[in-house]
């Protein structure tokens, strides 16, 4: 039997133990390593290509950065400590509010951590749009009082000018409008209904839907963890930890701010490419996390990891998703 020797370097540069040890192995790294981390230990072949990526992005909490349009509407990364350097730089891209994006964020580390998993059993996407009531009666019971609130002041009014000068008294105008707001106030009234109701009738209230918004996009992925060494025990375990954390803010040192969660690209990948079948992600934050260590009652190994352990993520794209979005396959 052939023995394959992995080499630890190459031209003098060292490999990362998490390439010597397998594609996406253990931690190496500073402070919040660069973590390159993958479950089942044989994802490809496991799920057939089908893998969804995760990218983590850290939060510098000292900058921000937006994206400024020029005069010739060429975008320009623009990174900031102050309030006052932004404007700056602003002003001197050219940029007004209308070919400025003033959706303002911190400035991330991109790709501080990457973790692979396969595709769970549901990915469900909930796209949420804002509606809200209008009653037309109700419209017109207020202009019709503010009408009559606004003339109360003044006795005449003058229309028109010359030989077509025309004087309107608006005293019985004045009370015509106060009648009309009263009437309208009565109708809507709980005795009116009653009345009303008694001979089997009811005021219609003209409502009509108008279109208030949309809410940022949201969707959930659930993930089962049954690893069958200690090696993939100890892989799912950093995974687990790496969600939770990142999924945290942290407090600065005075105790007085947040410093908010990391951010996360998330990909759908097949045979290592971006599946176009299925719709691209913002970048999101996690919402919740739920962690079951014993989703089947407890059971551990001998030194003490889970058997199993489930884990519930809904994430949030903190990116409205229009139909300029959805036509590039959002």
């Amino acid at each position: 039997m052939a023995i394959i020797s992995i080499p630890s370097s190459v031209g003098g540069v060292n490999i990362p133990g998490a390439l010597v040890k397998g594609p996406l192995g253990a931690l190496f790294g500073s402070k919040y390593k660069k973590d390159f981390l993958q479950y089942p230990s044989d994802l490809g072949s496991a799920t057939k290509g089908h893998v969804v990526q995760f990218s983590i992005n850290e939060i510098d909490a000292l900058h921000y950065e937006q994206v400024v349009k020029d005069r010739q509407f060429q975008e320009k990364n623009v990174v900031t400590n102050s309030y006052e350097y932004l404007r700056n730089q602003i002003a001197s891209a050219g940029a007004t509010f209308d070919n400025i994006n003033l959706h303002l964020q911190p400035k991330k580390k991109r790709g501080a951590a990457t973790i692979s998993l396969y595709i769970p059993d549901t990915v469900n996407f909930t796209y949420n749009s804002s509606y809200g009531k209008l009653s037309l009666n109700e419209i017109a019971k207020d202009v019709i009082g503010a009408a009559a609130k606004g003339l109360s002041g003044a006795d005449k009014i003058t229309l028109g000018s010359g030989p077509r000068k025309k004087e309107i008294d608006l005293t019985r105008l004045n009370k015509y409008g106060r009648l009309l707001s009263a009437g309208a106030s009565v109708a809507q009234s709980e005795g009116a209904k009653l009345l009303l109701s008694s001979q089997g009738l009811a005021v219609n209230p003209q409502q009509q839907l108008l279109f208030d918004g949309i809410d940022f996009r949201s969707y959930q992925m659930a993930f089962t963890f049954t690893p069958y060494t200690k090696e993939e025990a100890e892989t799912v375990k950093k995974i687990i930890k790496l969600f939770k954390l990142h999924s945290a803010p942290e407090i600065t040192s005075s105790g007085m701010f947040f410093i908010p969660p990391s951010t996360f690209d998330v990909k759908f990948l097949f045979n290592g490419k971006e599946n176009p079948n299925i719709s691209r992600v913002a970048e999101s934050v996690i919402e919740s996390i739920d962690v079951n260590y014993a989703p089947n009652g407890w059971a551990a190994h001998d030194d003490g990891a889970p058997i199993q352990t489930t884990v519930t993520m809904s994430f949030k794209e903190i990116e409205l998703i229009d139909k300029t979005k959805i036509d590039k396959g959002y």
